[in-house]
């Protein structure tokens, strides 16, 4: 009995006071980091402020980020606290309230996203956890650019494909269903979720249903905020800084920067690693076949080299590399809180 008890009790501290800990001291890495980086450059602060003087203000935001409205809401919440706690209490390494408000908000949506992946892979979490403090700080390269850009809508994007990579391995159609429309109000990258509608277990007709209900309700979502925003309905993509032609990345140009060393090594190398992984299980092949349309969207409307762009495909690489490398962690979910979730 004593033998049982001791097991269980080592359990636990395997499966999850050995990875809290350890999340929370990367957490504090992370927070150094980003404190210290310096944003007397680039518009970083400009977003994370877009909505502290109303809607009147937010109408004057670039139209690319005005339908990140929920990361912009969100962002007054972390602005007004940091300023408040700035004033009361001294923080060390912080000097200004705005790398208060970036630390804050990058370690906080990390230790969120991490305790996800404590819930739902246990002990494995931990290789999740560095993986994520890895591909961040690569996005997040100071020198690399002219300014170092930190915005509300990168982090809460990755939290919800890392989510969503959780709900899909364990079969949580109806719960996908839902975040959908949810995550595209953060950004809406999170509309191309629709497709893995398509290699759900399911009927094709309910297949079908289903993507085309998370796709109408992903775009009545963007469509809503657009007109609340005052943004062009739906078409509110760039391939142009500011309208300036100088500074264009259309899908030639971005194809071109793969000319240099960095680009092959997004996300700290997982996205290379995950497009050429062998397919060890059906749920790899399916992660890569949702991450087309993300790809082709990058190379259509972003800018390869900025790297922070790319964090959804953090999770995919990361579940693709764990199985492939340590076997499937399905093995780990028996007692998952997840996997009771109704589907």
């Amino acid at each position: 009995m004593m033998q049982k008890q001791n097991r269980a009790t080592n359990e636990i501290i395997i499966d999850y006071v050995i990875p809290l800990i350890l999340i929370l001291g990367v957490s504090i890495v992370l927070f150094g980091k980003m404190v210290t980086i310096g944003y007397g450059k680039g518009d970083t602060p400009q977003t994370f402020y877009s909505l502290t003087g109303g809607l009147d203000q937010y109408y004057e935001f670039r139209t690319a980020w005005k339908p990140r409205l929920f990361s912009n809401a969100l962002a007054v919440g972390a602005v007004r606290f940091s300023e408040w706690f700035f004033t009361k209490n001294s923080v060390p390494m912080v000097r200004q309230p705005i790398e208060l408000i970036i630390g804050l908000w990058t370690a906080g949506w990390f230790a969120l996203t991490s305790l996800f992946l404590v819930v739902f892979f246990k002990r494995r979490s931990v290789f999740y956890a560095f993986g994520l403090f890895a591909t961040i700080s690569f996005g997040y390269l100071t020198r690399l650019h002219w300014a170092v850009r930190v915005y509300p809508w990168d982090l809460p994007a990755l939290f919800f494909f890392t989510l969503f990579v959780l709900l899909f391995i364990n079969k949580k159609y109806w719960w996908i269903f839902a975040i959908i429309p949810l995550s595209s109000g953060f950004k809406e990258t999170g509309m191309i979720l629709c497709v893995s509608f398509l290699f759900a277990d399911l009927p094709w007709r309910q297949r079908m249903y289903m993507l085309l209900g998370s796709f109408g309700l992903s775009v009545g979502v963007k469509v809503a905020i657009d007109l609340v925003v005052h943004a062009p309905v739906f078409f509110t993509m760039e391939t142009r800084l500011n309208g300036d032609p100088a500074f264009d990345y259309s899908i030639w140009t971005n194809i071109a920067s793969f000319r240099n060393f960095f680009p092959y090594f997004i996300n700290a190398g997982t996205l290379l690693s995950f497009l050429i992984v062998p397919n060890v299980n059906r749920h790899i092949l399916h992660l890569k076949l949702i991450a087309i349309p993300f790809l082709l969207g990058i190379l259509l409307f972003g800018n390869a080299e900025e790297y922070r762009i790319w964090f959804e495909m953090i999770p995919f690489a990361l579940y693709a590399l764990d199985v492939a490398l340590y076997g499937d962690p399905m093995e780990n979910l028996a007692k998952s809180p997840l996997v009771s979730l109704p589907s």
